[in-house]
C-alpha cells in the first residue's frame, strides 16, 4: 500500500500591525513552516497527506486576521512507498 505526500508553498501578505500574531498562528498550524518573512510578506510551506489537507490549512491561514491574501505558488505530490515518510 502506498500513500501521498503534497507540499506547497504559498505568499502570504500580513497587515503589518498584524505581522507577530499572523506568525504565531502561522506557527501553531502543526504542517505549516514559515520560510521567510519581512514586514508585510511570509513565505509559508505547508505538507499534508492529500491536496484537500492542503486546502484546508491554507483556508484557515486566510483566516487570520490581519492575512490579506494566502497566495499558492507552488504544489507538488509524490506517492511514497510503504515505509517511506
Amino acid at each position: 500500500m502506498s500513500n501521498e505526500l503534497h507540499v506547497t508553498s504559498l505568499i502570504v501578505q500580513v497587515h503589518p500591525d498584524k505581522m507577530a500574531d499572523v506568525r504565531q498562528q502561522i506557527m501553531a498550524i502543526e504542517n505549516a513552516e514559515l520560510s521567510a518573512n519581512n514586514d508585510v510578506k511570509l513565505v509559508v510551506v505547508v505538507e499534508g497527506p492529500s491536496q484537500r489537507s492542503l486546502m484546508d490549512d491554507i483556508s484557515t491561514i486566510n483566516a487570520i486576521p490581519g492575512v490579506l491574501t494566502a497566495t499558492m505558488v507552488y504544489h507538488q505530490s509524490e506517492e511514497l512507498e510503504e515505509g517511506e515518510v
